[in-house]
């Protein structure tokens, strides 16, 4: 009988009686084990749904497993009453509330509370001394761990994700350990790992995420450890002092983890390669070490994943890399000092994915010979130069491609388009030269971000990028002529950076359709016509910049500008990942026109910018007085237009701007005196108008500007300005017209202007009509000029030929 397995659900449930003795499996359904006595011997029940009733009843139960129930309130108190459990999982559920009530289960061997809501009454596990499996994962726990240390039985421990503290030595007792996971507490961790040295049979230890810190000072009384680990993760920030000595003692590790840890400038650990023959990851990126990258004296075949990134190593990368370590899926040695050329041996590992040589000193050219089998190819920020081997078509499997940042040179290849599952396309900043190929039509159906920005790229936009998956492009500052062409089907276009070109034509109205956009960039071009009024339908954008070129006709009043605030849409957000390796790292750089100064913002800084800049164009008519729909703008800049009327006083409810720019155009009228309440404003421009009246209170932000934000207003008084409003009295004389609507009505000095011309002539007319002899002696003088006139032609000017 001890060998029967019956699987019941409830509907044979009345049917089973003694069959079901050992396992019942309640699928998603409420049980009330009251109705069934037959039932009341059980020694193992596991359900993954729920019982309503009566389950405390069964008091034989020897393991009790309620996994993925649809429990949401506290452990009922009759738990106390299964004093023969050994085996209880309640994983996976909504428990909330303390465990006192399982204190009386001093039978308990396995206990598993993982994926709940417990958070407090930790005494508990004084009693529960028989434990061998102990996992409270993912809970709402806080205290000392110091209330573990009786629990001398323990093979297994995860406090993983929840709020211990404490000191790691309290674990010197619990020598039967396998395998502790501490991950995500603030539990204090030595770097040295002395107060484990006597745990003899501890083979795995992860705890990133705690309080690393540096005990070189402390005395222990083992020198050596006696644990035989396979695995160690200590991830951290934190300072570690010098690289633990007691991993040389190790010889069967397979994973390590030290990355993110202040080793004060260590060298490179070299015997950590040779000493481990089974290693298969090492991860010691950002942690502080220098001297040169050395490898193993014989090959390391099992190692699979090296992440050395982020730190100070410097020399060449070693030739021989590909011969020594052969099975790489990953390289990372990114971010350090490294010179020399890329090691041609590097293509010889045929099992490579990932390859990041990025920010180093590395020149030459790119080596011919390269793993077909690539994922990913970052090796930006360096010195190589040349062009784009030929031998690279073969790595058709590329889903990232970083180039940027060289002074590599040449064309673009076609076979590029061959790439079909290219994601990423990063080639900025290099020395790359005519047109973008039309083959890169084929890759429409993968390409998310394309970023050609800074080259000699000439030619027209080919009409083919209309693919609704491509979500960021940038191909400013080179030299791209005719109009925008594709793009209009790319629906999940986030940033359209076009800057810095030949572009010509007008701004086509279909941009209006790309609903998920939020950074569109055409400045410095060679637009005509209008802004469309289609861009008011985005109510996602962030930042427009359309400044310098030869735009015409008035502001749409309706333009929706909100600020991110996240990183949503950000680029440098999506989470790809080949294993530990996360894709889609560029992080590209928008350029902003901010107080008169072109700044880079990039990042997480970037989703906090919106603005609009309409500056350096032939834009007329008023700026529009309402802005319900700019409320969040950091940045306006409508300067150097000829835009006219008075500066709306609306421009108050702009709460959050800190940038604002009307300078050089024909604005009129007074400075309104609402504009003090903008308490962000750290730029402000209204020169060259025709602004009068007094400045602005120089109080709060205000008193910080100087004569250049209001220069170039004759009729303008007050400080900062040399011309004072009381002495010549310009303020008070001024008729009430002037001060609302400026000194001079231009409507009204055209119309008097013309009026004049016409009414002059007119009254000569009627005078010389009424008295006869002035008229008489209008007609003499005119002739006498005239005769004065000719002979004076005649006499000096015409030839003598001709007299």
């Amino acid at each position: 009988m001890s060998s029967t397995v019956a699987y019941c659900h409830r509907w044979v449930a009345f049917q089973v009686s003694s069959l079901c003795f050992y396992h019942t499996y309640v699928m998603e359904e409420s049980i009330d084990v009251r109705g069934l006595p037959a039932l009341k011997n059980l020694e193992k029940l596991h359900l993954t749904g729920y019982i309503e009733k009566g389950f405390c009843e069964l008091r034989q139960l020897q393991t009790l497993a309620i996994i993925n129930g649809k429990w949401n309130a506290r452990l009922p108190e009759c738990f106390s009453e299964l004093i023969s459990l050994k085996h209880l999982d309640l994983s996976f559920n909504n428990f909330s509330g303390d465990i006192s009530m399982l204190k009386n289960l001093s039978s308990l061997e396995h206990l598993d509370l993982s994926y709940n809501n417990f958070s407090r009454d930790l005494s508990v596990f004084k009693n529960l001394t028989s434990l061998k499996y102990l996992d409270l994962f993912f809970n709402n726990f806080f205290g000392n761990i110091y209330v573990f240390k009786n629990l001398m039985s323990l093979e297994f421990l995860d406090l993983s994700s929840n709020k211990f503290s404490g000191d790691i030595s309290h674990f010197r007792s619990l020598t039967s350990l396998l395998e502790l996971r501490l991950w995500n507490n603030s539990i204090e961790i030595p770097s040295s790992l002395a107060p484990l040295f006597n745990l003899s049979k501890l083979q795995n230890i992860y705890a990133d995420n705690n309080m690393i810190y540096n005990a070189e000072t402390e005395k222990h009384s083992l020198d050596t450890p006696t644990f035989r680990f396979g695995s160690i993760t200590l991830s951290c920030s934190g300072d570690g002092g010098s690289f633990p000595q007691s991993l040389n003692h190790q010889h069967d590790l397979q994973y390590v983890d030290l990355s993110n840890i202040n080793f004060k400038g260590d060298q490179f650990p070299n015997w950590l390669l040779e000493n481990n023959e089974k290693l298969q990851k090492l991860n010691l990126a950002n942690s502080s070490l220098s001297g040169h990258f050395q490898l193993p004296s014989t090959s390391r075949r099992g190692l699979l994943y090296l992440d050395v990134s982020n730190n100070s190593l410097d020399g060449n990368i070693p030739n021989e890399i590909g011969a020594k370590l052969p099975s790489l899926e990953q390289l990372n040695m990114s971010n350090n000092l490294f010179s020399g050329g890329i090691p041609i041996s590097i293509g010889d590992m045929i099992s490579l994915e990932v390859l990041d040589l990025s920010n180093n000193k590395l020149s030459g050219g790119i080596p011919r010979h390269m793993p077909m089998g690539l994922l990913i190819f970052d090796v930006s920020n360096n010195r190589l130069f040349g062009d784009i081997q030929s031998s690279m078509e073969n790595m058709s499997h590329l889903v990232t491609l970083d180039l940027s940042n060289n002074i590599l040179s040449g064309g673009i290849p076609r076979w590029m388009g061959k790439m079909s599952d290219l994601e990423e396309l990063v080639m900025a900043n290099n020395h790359f030269e005519g047109p973008i190929p039309m083959e890169f039509c084929k890759l429409n159906r993968s390409l998310q971000f394309l970023d050609l920005s800074a080259n000699n790229i000439s030619g027209s936009l080919p009409s083919c990028f209309s693919s609704s998956i491509l979500s960021h492009v940038y191909l400013s500052r080179n030299k791209l002529k005719g109009p925008i062409t594709g793009f209009f089907n790319s629906s999940g276009l986030v940033t359209l950076d076009l800057s810095n070109n030949h572009l010509t034509g007008s701004i086509p109205n279909w941009i209006g359709t790309l609903f998920s956009l939020s950074y569109l960039l055409l400045n410095n071009n060679r637009f005509e016509g209008g802004i469309p009024i289609q861009l008011c339908k985005l109510n996602g954008l962030s930042l427009i910049d359309v400044s310098n070129n030869n735009l015409s006709g008035t502001i749409p009043p309706c333009l929706m500008i909100t600020t991110l605030n996240d990183s949503s849409h950000a680029y440098y957000g999506i989470p790809y990942q080949y294993g530990n390796y996360r894709s889609f790292s560029a992080d590209v750089p928008i350029e902003v026109t901010i107080k008169s100064i072109s700044y880079f913002y990039k990042g997480r800084v970037l989703t906090y910018l919106s603005g609009i800049d309409l500056s350096c164009n032939k834009l007329t008519g008023e700026i529009p007085h309402h802005f319900q729909y700019l409320r969040d703008i950091i940045v306006l800049n409508f300067s150097h237009n000829s835009l006219i009327g008075p500066i709306p006083p609306a421009l108050s409810e702009l709460y959050q701007i800190e940038s604002l720019n009307l300078s050089y155009n024909y604005l009129s009228g007074n400075i309104p005196s609402q504009l003090l309440g903008l308490h962000f404003l750290s730029s402000f421009s209204v020169a060259y108008n025709n602004l009068s009246g007094t400045t602005p209170e120089r109080t709060e932000q205000f008193a910080t500007f100087e004569e250049s934000s209001y220069e170039g207003n004759p009729f303008l008084c007050g400080e900062p300005l040399p011309k004072n409003c009381s002495t010549d009295g310009s303020s008070s004389s001024m008729p009430k017209n002037a001060t609302n609507e400026g000194f001079i009505d231009m409507k009204v000095f055209y119309a008097s202007f013309v009026g004049s011309y016409i009414v002059m002539p007119l009254c000569i007319a009627i005078v010389l009509y009424i008295n006869p002899y002035w008229r008489r002696a209008w007609f003499y003088h005119v002739e006498a000029t005239t005769m004065s006139c000719y002979y004076f032609v005649v006499d000096h000017i015409l030839p003598k030929r001709f007299r």
